[in-house]
């Protein structure tokens, strides 16, 4: 089947540094992020934030436990996986912020490669999931933020 793919794009009414921090805590990406069961942080870069992360996650009935590359600049939030997981052979994509004001501007375009035959309409709710935790889900946890600063 080959790699699906996801681009959406939304605007959060919150500070671009605020949705930043949210990413870089990685471990709470469970509270927000209905398909991860675990994040653990296993390396740090020279800026302390994070590198190597393990996640065990789940879609569609599908739950692999997968290590991650973070990469994180200015504006940028990027994941690929490390190795191959049990059903997954390879996922990562990456949150664009773009500030507007009092708002952000957000981009999210991500991958996945299943290793394991799904039906297409299968797939297809899988990856509208994703996109929906993408989304509906950080848009959600940056605004508890916001409401408890």
């Amino acid at each position: 089947m080959g790699a699906i793919s996801e681009k959406i794009e939304f605007d959060i009414d919150a500070p671009a540094e605020l949705a930043y921090e949210t990413l870089l805590d990685i471990d709470a990406l469970p509270q927000w992020s209905s398909s991860h069961k675990s994040a653990e942080v296993l390396e740090r870069d020279a800026d302390g934030n994070p590198s190597l992360v393990e996640v065990e996650a789940g879609l569609v009935g599908i739950t692999d436990k997968l290590r991650f590359k973070y990469e994180f600049t200015e504006n940028k939030c990027k994941w690929d996986t490390v190795g191959e997981g049990t059903a997954v052979r390879a996922q990562g994509g990456y949150y664009l912020l773009e500030p507007k004001g009092d708002k952000v501007h957000v981009l999210v375009d991500m991958y996945i490669d299943p290793k394991v035959k799904l039906p297409g309409f299968v797939v297809k709710k899988g990856v509208k999931m994703a996109a929906d935790i993408a989304s509906k889900g950080f848009s959600k946890e940056v605004m508890r933020r916001k409401g408890a600063s």
